[in-house]
């Protein structure tokens, strides 16, 4: 049996590994799925309260002791605070990724 060594194997002579391959392709599948879901998730939370969406059908919704908590502006731009740690993770995991390459 002859073993593989690439000092005297020429370069495309590299044996295919493709449970590797497949782990990897899954790897960076699932990651970018990830990116994608935390970027729109920080969308929403960014642009979604203040919108009219939220002022006509969120503040409304809620229970009357939650209205006027809803409606100010410190916790809108909690929520909106929410939505950038959700834009930092995105880039995080596709920093990480990426630096795994």
């Amino acid at each position: 049996m002859q073993l593989f060594d690439p000092r005297t194997q020429p370069p495309d002579a590299v044996p295919y590994n493709s449970r590797v391959s497949r782990r990897n392709a899954l790897r960076a599948t699932l990651v970018l799925a990830a990116a994608v879901y935390l970027t729109a998730a920080g969308w929403f939370f960014v642009l979604a309260p203040w919108s009219s969406f939220w002022a006509i059908r969120i503040v409304p919704a809620a229970p009357f002791w939650l209205m006027t908590w809803l409606d100010s502006p410190a916790v809108r731009g909690a929520i909106s605070g929410f939505g950038v740690v959700h834009f930092v993770a995105a880039w995080s995991w596709l920093d990480r990724a990426a630096g795994n390459a």
